[in-house]
Formats: C-alpha cells, sequence, structure tokens
C-alpha cells in the first residue's frame, strides 16, 4: 500500500494516538484492497469484451487498469492482443516490449509474438528467461516447443509435448489441477501434436470431448478452445459438426477471423467459392493481414485460373508470417507450375533455414499440385513429406487419395489403413476404406482397354453391354484425338449412390451421378434403387471419356471451358430450349463469358444458370473453334496446352489470329445460330397499381387494359372482362385480352366463343401463348388436322420450343399417322436424353412399320438408358446373329438373361 507523503507525516507526528493511528491504516487498507478489488473485476470485464471482439471498449478498460501496477501486466498482455486483433503484430510487440521488469506472463506473450513473426531466435531468448522466473510456465514452454518441432528436432519436441500431457495428467483432480482457459487450450494443443505422432485415437476423442469442453465450461465465452475444436473436426472432414463449432464461435465473436476462414475453408471444401470468399473478407475486415484468410482467397483465386493473383495473396500472407511452410509450400507449388525452378529451390532452401525436416512445406506443395492434377509431380512432394516426418498422418492420406484418383486402389488401401490408425477421426479416410470394402464385393471385367468393377448382382446385363459400347467410344475418340491414353482405364459402376460419392470425394454429398477423377471414371448405377429417374448412362459415359483423352492429351494441362465444351460435345444431344433461350437473353444484354472468365463458371456461379451457361458457352466455343478451323482445331490445341502454353498462346498458334479477334468471330457465331431463337419481349409485369394509373393517363392503352385484366380473372371476373373488352376495342386482337375472354368464355361453358376469340386473335397477331392453347382446343374438339396446321405455325415461330412437338405427339397418336408420329419422336428423343419412355414408343412404332435399321438406333438407344427393355434386346441379338459377331452376340445373351 502506498501512502501520500503529507499523510506519512501526520500519522508519524508524535500528536497522534496509537488508536487514531490504528484506525486511520486500516481505513486506507480497506480503501486499497477495494481499489485491487475494483481492478481485478475489471481484469475481467475487460478480458470478456476482447473475446466478444468490442475491441475499442476493451482498450479503454486495459488502460485503465494499466494505473495499477498489480494489474498492468495483464492489462499489457491484453493491449498486446488488442492488436494482434487488429492485424498489427508489431504494436503488439512494443507495446510487451515497453514493459520494465516483465513478469514470466508477459515474457511468455513476447515469445509468442516474436513467435508468429517469425522471430524464433528472439522468441526462444523471451521463453528462456520466462523459464527462469517460472520453470513450469506453460506459454514459455509452449513456444519453445514449437520452435523445436516446426524447427524439425521431432524427438525434443516431442519430449516437451509430453511434458504437457504428463503435467496435466499428474495435476488432475488435485488441487493443483490447470484451471485457466488459456493453460488448457495449450494443453489441449501439445496433447494433439502428440497424438498426431503417436497415432493416439483416444487422445484425439479426449481433447475433443474432455478437454475442450472443460476448457468452455470454466469460461463460455473462451472461443478459441471452439475454434480449435472446429479446425480439427474440419480437417478431418468433419463438416457438419465444425460448421456448427464455428458457428458457436461467432455466437460470442461474430467476427472472430479463425471462425471466419473456417466456415470459408468449409464452403471451399464443397467448391462454394462465392461463400468461401466472402467468410474471407470478412475475416480480413475484421484483422487485416490475416494469414489464413488471405491463403484461403489465394486458393480461390488458383480455381480462377488466375495465379498471378493467387501469388500476390500468399505473399502477402507470406509478409505476415514468415516461416509457414504452409504459405512457403504452396508458393513452391505455383513456381513449379509455371516453370520457376530457381524460385522454387529458393523457397525449399528458405523452408529448409528454419526446418530441418520441412514435411508441411511438401505437403502442401503436393496437395496443390495434386488438385491441379499434376499427379506425378504431387506424388514426388507428397513422399518427401512423409520420408521427411513418416508419423504424421495427413501425408499419408493424401497421398492415398491421390492414388485413389489414378486408379491405384490396392496402393490406396494399405496408405489409408496406416492413415486411418494415425488418425481414427478422418472421415474421408474411414469412407474411402468403407468404398474398397464395399468394392471387394463386386466383380471385374476386362476389356482391351477398360476395367471394369461392377455389383454382378444387379448390373451384370448393363456392365457386359457397357463394356463393348465403351470399347467403340474409345476408338471413335482415338480416331478424333488421334491419341491413345496408355493405361487401363478403371470404370466403377456402383450400386448406390453414397458409394458414388465415397469414392470420388469421401464424403456423401456428391450431387452428380458420373464424375472422372482423371484416371478413373466413376458412375452411379442407373439400377439404382437410390436413383429417382432413370437416366442416358451412355451420354454420362461418352461425357466422362472423352476427359479421360483430353486430360491425359494435355498432360492434364487443358483448361476446363475446353474439356468440358469437348466433353458436351461429343454427347451427341443439340442445346436445349432453355440454353438457346438465356443464350439470347445474354447476348442482348451483354452479359456472355468471355475466355477469361467463362471458368469462373464453372468454379464460382453466381446463380444455378451460370454453371449452366458455362458449358453451354464452352460447347460453343468449340463448335465454333472446329467449324471456322476445321475439326483438327480442338486436337491441336490439346498438344499446345501439352506443351505448357497457355490459352493464349494456343489460339493464336491454331487459329493464327489473336484472342480478341478469335472472341470477335466467337460472338458474331452465336448471334447467328440463335438468330431464330424466340425470347419474350414482353416488358416486365406492372403492378396492379401501376396499370390502374397507366389506364387512367389514357383511356386508349391497350397493353395496360390486357395485362391488368389478366392479373384480375381470378379475383374480380367483372373487371377483367371489361377491361378485356375495352383492350380488344381499341386494339383488336390484343393477345393479353383474348386470352382472359376466352377463358372466360370456357369458364361459362361457351367453348365456341372461347375458340372464335383465339382464332381472330391470331388472325391478327399470331402470339405463340395463344397458338399453342387454340392447337390444344383443336385437339380436344377432335379438330386433328386445324391442331396440326395451328401447332405447325406456332412451330415455326418458336421452333425451339419443345411444346409443339409434344402436343403434335398425340395429335398424330390420335390419327394413328405413324410415319408423323416416328417423326415427332425421333426430333423428341434427341431433345431429351432421358426420355426413356419416348424411346420405348418410337422403337414400338418402328418395329411395327418394320423399319428394321431406325428399329436398331432407337434400340440402342433405350439400352443406354435401361439394358432390361426385352424388345430391344431382341433385336440387338437378332443384329449380332446376322452380323456373325458371335462372341458378342454369346456374352450378350447370357447377360441379358442367364436362363437362356
Amino acid at each position: 500500500m502506498i501512502i501520500p507523503r503529507a499523510l506519512y507525516r501526520f500519522i508519524t507526528s508524535k500528536t497522534i494516538s496509537l488508536m487514531v493511528f490504528l484506525s486511520l491504516f486500516l481505513i486506507l487498507f480497506l480503501m486499497q484492497m477495494n481499489e485491487s478489488i475494483c481492478f481485478a473485476a475489471d481484469l475481467v470485464q475487460a478480458r470478456k469484451l476482447l473475446l466478444t471482439g468490442k475491441l475499442e471498449e476493451a482498450k479503454d478498460e486495459y488502460q485503465e487498469i494499466l494505473k495499477d501496477p498489480k494489474t498492468a501486466h495483464a492489462a499489457t498482455i491484453g493491449l498486446s492482443k488488442i492488436s494482434e486483433a487488429q492485424g498489427d503484430l508489431n504494436a503488439a510487440l512494443k507495446i510487451i516490449s515497453d514493459l520494465k521488469n516483465p513478469s514470466a506472463d508477459v515474457l511468455g506473450r513476447k515469445a509468442e509474438i516474436q513467435f508468429l513473426m517469425g522471430l524464433w531466435n528472439d522468441a526462444e531468448a523471451s521463453a528462456a528467461n520466462a523459464l527462469l522466473q517460472n520453470t513450469d510456465h506453460l506459454q514459455a514452454r509452449w513456444i519453445k516447443a514449437r520452435i523445436l518441432w516446426e524447427g524439425g528436432e521431432i524427438p525434443k519436441a516431442l519430449s516437451e509435448f509430453q511434458w504437457f500431457v504428463k503435467s496435466y495428467s499428474d495435476k488432475l483432480e488435485t488441487p493443483n489441477a490447470y484451471k485457466k482457459p488459456e493453460d488448457l487450450l495449450i494443453i489441449a494443443q501439445a496433447s494433439l501434436e502428440n497424438a498426431r505422432w503417436y497415432a493416439l485415437g483416444d487422445e484425439l476423442e479426449t481433447i475433443l470431448n474432455d478437454l475442450l469442453k472443460d476448457t468452455l465450461k470454466i469460461d463460455p465465452d473462451f472461443w478459441p478452445a471452439e475454434a480449435l475444436a472446429g479446425k480439427i473436426l474440419l480437417e478431418k472432414h468433419n463438416r457438419p459438426e465444425a460448421l456448427a463449432a464455428f458457428s458457436k464461435v461467432l455466437a460470442i465473436n461474430p467476427e472472430a477471423p479463425e471462425a471466419l476462414v473456417g466456415k470459408g475453408e468449409a464452403a471451399i471444401q464443397k467448391m462454394e467459392y462465392q461463400e468461401a470468399e466472402s467468410f474471407a473478407q470478412r475475416a480480413l475486415k475484421s484483422q487485416p493481414n490475416h494469414p489464413d484468410a488471405l491463403i484461403l482467397l489465394s486458393e480461390i483465386s488458383l480455381a480462377e485460373s488466375n495465379s498471378a493473383k493467387s501469388r500476390e495473396q500468399l505473399a502477402l500472407a507470406r509478409k505476415a508470417r514468415p516461416r509457414d511452410e504452409k504459405i512457403l509450400g504452396r508458393l513452391g507449388a505455383l513456381a513449379w507450375l509455371d516453370g520457376k525452378t530457381a524460385e522454387l529451390l529458393n523457397l525449399e532452401k528458405d523452408a529448409l533455414s528454419f526446418d530441418k525436416k520441412p514435411a508441411l512445406f511438401y505437403l502442401e506443395m503436393g496437395e496443390l499440385l495434386s488438385s491441379r492434377r499434376r499427379f506425378s509431380e504431387a506424388e514426388i512432394r507428397l513422399k518427401q513429406a512423409i520420408e521427411l516426418r513418416p508419423n504424421l498422418p495427413e501425408p499419408l492420406i493424401s497421398l492415398a487419395m491421390l492414388s485413389l484418383q489414378m486408379g491405384r486402389e490396392a496402393e490406396a488401401r494399405t496408405l489409408l489403413e496406416k492413415g486411418l490408425k494415425a488418425d481414427p477421426f478422418h472421415v474421408q479416410t474411414a469412407n474411402s476404406l468403407k468404398v474398397l470394402k464395399h468394392l471387394d464385393k463386386y466383380e471385374t471385367l476386362k476389356t482391351e482397354h477398360f476395367i471394369f468393377k461392377f455389383d454382378a448382382s444387379q448390373d451384370k446385363p448393363l456392365v457386359t453391354y457397357m463394356a463393348f459400347f465403351m470399347e467403340e467410344i474409345f476408338v471413335q475418340l482415338n480416331a478424333r484425338f488421334r491419341f491413345s491414353p496408355k493405361d487401363p482405364i478403371l470404370v466403377e459402376v456402383f450400386s448406390n449412390h453414397e458409394m458414388f460419392s465415397g469414392r470420388t470425394i469421401g464424403v456423401p454429398d456428391l450431387h452428380t451421378i458420373g464424375a472422372c477423377t482423371g484416371k478413373v471414371i466413376t458412375m452411379v448405377s442407373p439400377q439404382s434403387k437410390t436413383m429417382n429417374k432413370p437416366f442416358n448412362w451412355a451420354r454420362v459415359m461418352r461425357h466422362e471419356l472423352t476427359h479421360i483423352f483430353n486430360l491425359e492429351q494435355s498432360q492434364f494441362m487443358v483448361p476446363h471451358w475446353l474439356t468440358e465444351g469437348l466433353a458436351v460435345s461429343l454427347e451427341g444431344y443439340p442445346r436445349s430450349d432453355s440454353w438457346n433461350k438465356e443464350l439470347k437473353q445474354r447476348i442482348q444484354s451483354n452479359n456472355l463469358f468471355n475466355l477469361s472468365n467463362i471458368n469462373l463458371g464453372f468454379q464460382r456461379p453466381r446463380s444455378p444458370i451460370d454453371w449452366q451457361m458455362a458449358y453451354c458457352q464452352s460447347l460453343l466455343y468449340v463448335e465454333y473453334l472446329q467449324k471456322t478451323y476445321g475439326e483438327e482445331a480442338s486436337r491441336n490445341m490439346l498438344e499446345s496446352f501439352a506443351k505448357g502454353n497457355g490459352t493464349d498462346f494456343a489460339i493464336e498458334l491454331v487459329t493464327k489470329s489473336k484472342t480478341a479477334n478469335f472472341e470477335k468471330g466467337y460472338l458474331a457465331y452465336i448471334k447467328e445460330i440463335t438468330a431464330k431463337t424466340l425470347i419474350s419481349d414482353k416488358p416486365k409485369l406492372r403492378s396492379v397499381e401501376e396499370l390502374r394509373k397507366a389506364i387512367e393517363a389514357d383511356a386508349t392503352d391497350a397493353e395496360a387494359q390486357g395485362e391488368l385484366a389478366l392479373l384480375l380473372i381470378n379475383r374480380d371476373r367483372a373487371e377483367a372482362r371489361k377491361l378485356g373488352e375495352a383492350a380488344l376495342l381499341n386494339k383488336p386482337g390484343q393477345p393479353r385480352a383474348s386470352l382472359v375472354l376466352a377463358k372466360l368464355a370456357k369458364l361459362a361453358g361457351d367453348t365456341k366463343k372461347e375458340q372464335t376469340l383465339l382464332e381472330d386473335s391470331v388472325k391478327i397477331n399470331p402470339d405463340p401463348d395463344i397458338l399453342f392453347l387454340l392447337g390444344r382446343i383443336f385437339y380436344d374438339a377432335g379438330e386433328f388436322p386445324k391442331a396440326t396446321e395451328t401447332l405447325q405455325s406456332g412451330m415455326a415461330l418458336d421452333p425451339d420450343n419443345p411444346r409443339w412437338l409434344e402436343q403434335l405427339a398425340r395429335v398424330f397418336a390420335q390419327t394413328d399417322d405413324k410415319p408423323m408420329q416416328i417423326d415427332v419422336l425421333q426430333k423428341l428423343s434427341r431433345l431429351d436424353p432421358d426420355d426413356l419412355e419416348k424411346r420405348k414408343r418410337l422403337l414400338k412404332l418402328l418395329l411395327q412399320n418394320n423399319q428394321k435399321t431406325e428399329a436398331l438406333i432407337a434400340a440402342r438407344e433405350v439400352l443406354e438408358i435401361d439394358v432390361s427393355f426385352k424388345d430391344a434386346q431382341d433385336l440387338l441379338l437378332e443384329h449380332l446373329l446376322a452380323l456373325g459377331k458371335n462372341d458378342e452376340l454369346q456374352k450378350l445373351k447370357q447377360a441379358f438373361n442367364p436362363s437362356r
């Protein structure tokens, strides 16, 4: 207790009695105690403000607390954490360094800041000074352990990690048990590293379910414990629980960058790049230059094929955290991709300068290269990581996943088993092993170029036929690209979607039915009970096999747009009406993709239609390329990419023109092919109030009257009728008014008037919607010639819309006009690759009409959706018999019906 000098003179004077002196001393003591209690309470409040992200308020509190020598050290640590949370480690270090006679806690905090800044020698010295004051100081020992671990001194680091585990266990259930949340978090981190190295699965469970949960029980606001849990769970691909943990963090501190980055990384796992970028930007707003947020942004940039931007973001992250091997490894991968050998060697040298065993450097490098499908180099780097730190599960698991992509399943199984033993919580590893065990039950069928694996109890007929089909397609693609993949192609047909998804990405939420991993084709069986409707498996196989050819021919360097464009073009089906209409609208609004941003449509679509348009425009780029520069142009592009050339160079090499000129020609081409596509030129519908005002302003506005009548027909039929009649007076044949009055006539039972109104309208204004309705009226009335004529008139105005063919098929079925039914069904089958029923009807009609050649084509199209349809099977077998293809005949006969 400090006593003011004047008061000291007073109480020590001889004139004061002993009793008065003691009384005054007691009062001063109680005042000082009260002040200390207040400062301690303020310290708790300041810490809460810091944890909940109220940094300015926390700063004010800590600066006030700083005035008391007893709490000055804790306040200094708090202020340094505020600076760190604001992204300024230099300021944090200055705050700590300015404090005279620092305590062990202050020195431990100083060591932590220096470690993060890459000042490891200084950090080691600060930690040593802290340990001189307290040999068991957790923060200091933790920094010492981290320097050893990340410096490659593995045995020494492990000894330190084990000290934490033992110290925690020894003190548990004693009065000296660790109870500070910060201490328990450090123990959890040390225990985690120890458990990872020694494959202690039970220890991982203890960390998640005991240590971290106990920490939160002590202080529910201590979100770093929840953030660590989320990070661990996300590393194990346990996305739902990881997201739940990050949400709990954000409920405490809405701008905690660790949780925001965690949510962004979870979004990346599902290729939700827009969402990931949003989280990364929020994290950077909260804490400028947050390294993990910058790494996340760099991953997004790379997905967009913007390696320059990715490199810039990593450089910023490296500036903030210069000794982070995750950053250095990613920069190394980019250097390798760009052919910058000297830069890569310098980065390796940097990593080795502080880490004798830089496994994380090679792990990050390998994983990034694998994501870019540079499998051979990725494998080399992952094996380097395993050699340096063989007990770490992450390199083993990454190499296992790469082996699965390459189709080396036996090798993958061994690695996965080691990985799962090392990390029992890793969901992707456990799922992949589950899939391989599931595949053990499958039958194998080998052909010249393929190895098929399938559930024989369900899919033997399918895969037997598929094998012949795939060999035919292989020959076609070989001729098309003048190239053949070197090794047999593994094709796996899964009996359920869960296993298909698990085989492809290691988790059960892949929203597609077929995939190519680079060397392997996977597909869910169309016979699967998990599929809601049949699909054209042959179309899927053509698409994925094209990817196999393109990827290998280009040394896995083909741009996304080119391989997707080629794959869609070789499916063999025309663009849909919805694609054509959307394409024309985008032309008119100047909202098309170009070669500089089309990959964003695949990686970061702003909407589902963006994703569809990326496929559509990729197809059209390929069409334009081949029609303008010959069929060899796409093959020449692939070969140019195989040499490491970029898109601009490849286009100039193949087309002898700059990319800008190529884009101009492409735009002219798509304008030409969509010239006849009909899209609505009607203005956006106005509200009732807007329409009433328009009519008040102009009583002859037939468009507003017809539009309002259509809006009111279900609310106020009388007013709708009045408005419709007024519109027709002002503008005879006005489509909306005619439609309203026709509907009212039908409701009144006056079908003749309904028909007359519509006929009068189309004579003046041949509107496709009116023509379609009129065609249906003629059909319902049995006036089939009129129905045919009306529907064909509408189809001439709106040729891409399949509704005309659908209705004409009904008309011709009623008139029993087989040739016209066949013609319409053939056209409809081309428009919907997955429509099984129309193909069956077409096959039946062709057989009845004795059109054997066309019937064989139709039979094959039926089998490409449903191999169990007997009429199609019989026709194919008859054809094979006639051709003398006895081997194929016998195999298919046995597969289609083993009892034959």
